[in-house]
């Protein structure tokens, strides 16, 4: 059953819209965020044609603008449209902001919303930086699902077969051994159980996060909330109180948004 589901994905796949799609997320990366044709084509294996077709394509609707005097593209001003529309449609949004910036309060710690984007990547979608000595992110930073404790959120709730061959893709920031891979299955459990995990340097150096997943109608995980500082600012046996306020917050949103 599952096979046949992934063959009618791939039966009405549309190799167009699933290139301009990579080509606007590739822009948005600030290593990429003004490039040439040939770049673009290079960096996503596509023919520097089929490239330049879909290029002018977007530029004609303002999605990308040409740069003239550089001879590269980049994000075009529609977007920014696009964007505030989003976020008045998404009322999810709208209900998580308040717990983020709750959490911000409380822990003195940036706070962000990580949601599922297609079957193996994660983006930042929102987030309320702290003052001072806080942790900087950017909204729409994109993540393997197996990095960080965002991602082991998503990883708890799968089948263990779909968990193991995700992380032996090594498509994330970590690369596991077998013995790491057993080891996460106890960390599995352990969130379960808990209800937020904890890294410490392990994905991210220098930095700790705690995560809580946010779980909708049917039960299932399509985004994280997390909370990020500055691991020498903290003893790790110290997170575990937060993880518990970071769970509370992921457990009521979850209850709000059941009743979208």
């Amino acid at each position: 059953m599952e096979k046949q589901k992934n063959k009618e994905k791939r039966k009405y796949s549309v190799p167009a819209v699933e290139n301009a799609f990579e080509i606007l997320k590739l822009l948005s990366r600030n290593r990429f965020r003004e490039s040439t044709v040939t770049e673009i084509a290079n960096a996503l294996s596509l023919s520097p044609a089929t490239c330049f077709r879909i290029l002018q394509s977007l530029e004609g609707i303002s999605i990308v603008r040409y740069l003239e005097d550089k001879k590269r593209y980049t994000l075009g001003p529609y977007l920014v449209v696009l964007g505030e529309r989003a976020k008045e449609h998404l009322d999810y949004i709208n209900i998580i902001i308040p717990h983020l910036e709750n959490l911000t309060k409380e822990t003195g710690m940036t706070s962000i919303l990580v949601n599922k984007i297609g079957e193996q990547k994660l983006a930042i979608v929102a987030k309320v930086e702290a003052n001072d000595f806080g942790v900087s992110v950017s909204i729409g930073r994109h993540f393997s699902i197996t990095d960080g404790s965002f991602g082991m959120c998503f990883l708890a709730y799968m089948d263990k077969s779909t968990r193991e061959n995700l992380l032996k893709k090594e498509q994330g920031l970590k690369k596991f051994n077998e013995d790491e891979l057993d080891v996460i299955e106890q960390k599995i459990n352990q969130i379960r159980e808990n209800g937020y995990h904890i890294t410490y340097g392990e994905y991210f150096k220098g930095l700790c996060g705690i995560a809580a997943p946010i779980f909708n109608n049917e039960k299932k995980v399509e985004m994280s909330i997390e909370v990020i500082a500055f691991s020498s600012q903290y003893e790790k046996e110290e997170l575990h109180s937060i993880g518990v306020l970071i769970k509370e917050e992921a457990d009521e949103i979850s209850n709000k948004i059941k009743n979208l």
